[in-house]
């Protein structure tokens, strides 16, 4: 028999078969600039940010949201060391502090201070012990007033007084350098209602002996404050009874001394009372009748 034709025998090729050949070999086209994302949008949709990271936003993208505040998840494959968030040991509830000890040199200072004390203490009660300081002695021998004049505006008068001072210690001379008088009114209350005031001289005064000491006071001088029209007002009516009772106040300094040793400055306060003034008729000189000297109080 005859062979069949070649065209026969050769598969036909299909036209549809070839235009599938030719899409399966040829790459697709590029999308259009305008439908193709930017990288930016590329990146935000496909990994989220990172935080903390250089490159990266230090803030959130919008569409993502915050992390929980107590989240679990680290940058890395494990968690950072203990170190990394501060000490490992638990916060004590209640935080002692401890003041840190002087330095050697504030405790030496300290310690020198002390033995000074200690030693000022024994020295002063070994001296006192040993020298034994008493209270000097004051008396009144004379008080007289002369000049007493209560009816013209001004009160004016003259006060003498004669002290004696004795020193009874016997190891200790005494040195009085200040001595200040005043002259009170028995009815006067305020310490500023004197009548006069005047200073002594000083006067120093051997051991186991006294001296004598005595001033004239002036009221009624220029310079001197106005006497209370309530205390001229009861000196006029002691005055009609013939007799008018005066205070006398001291202000004191004085010193003790001895051999190598001087004790510090002390002051006294010494009051002679109850000085009753005796005039001698309508006269204004009067005086008061000591039969013996008067002591005085003597306040340290």
């Amino acid at each position: 028999m005859p062979s069949p034709p070649e065209e026969e025998t050769q598969p036909k090729t299909d036209s549809g078969s070839d235009q599938t050949s030719e899409r399966d070999t040829n790459p697709p086209p590029p999308p259009s600039p305008q439908s193709q994302p930017p990288p930016s949008q590329t990146l935000q949709q496909s990994y989220p940010p990172v935080m903390g990271f250089p490159g990266y936003p230090q803030a959130p993208y919008p569409n993502y949201p915050n992390p929980p505040y107590n989240h679990n998840q680290y940058a890395y494959a494990q968690a950072p060391p203990a170190s990394y968030y501060g000490s490992s040991y638990p916060p004590q509830q209640n935080p002692v502090y401890q003041t840190p000890p002087p330095s050697g040199f504030f405790r030496g200072i300290l310690t020198g201070l002390v033995v000074i004390a200690v030693f000022l203490c024994l020295s002063t009660t070994i001296t006192w012990l040993v020298l034994r300081p008493q209270i000097p002695v004051f008396s009144v021998t004379n008080f007289s007033v002369s000049n007493f004049n209560l009816t013209e505006p001004v009160f004016s008068a003259q006060f003498t007084a004669n002290l004696t001072v004795e020193n009874p210690n016997t190891k200790l001379t005494s040195y009085f350098n200040r001595i200040q008088g005043f002259i009170y009114s028995q009815n006067a209350v305020a310490e500023e209602d004197f009548l006069a005031m005047e200073y002594f001289q000083p006067v120093y005064v051997e051991t186991k002996k006294s001296v004598l000491i005595g001033e004239t006071l002036t009221a009624g001088e220029k310079g001197q404050r106005k006497v209370p029209s309530w205390v001229g007002e009861e000196m006029k009516k002691e005055r009609d009874t013939g007799t008018v009772s005066f205070n006398l106040w001291m202000a004191v300094s004085v010193t003790f001394k001895t051999d190598g040793w001087s004790a510090r400055e002390r002051g006294l306060k010494v009051f002679c009372g109850k000085l009753k003034v005796a005039f001698e008729g309508g006269s204004g000189n009067g005086a008061v009748l000591l039969p013996k000297p008067l002591p005085c109080l003597v306040y340290v």
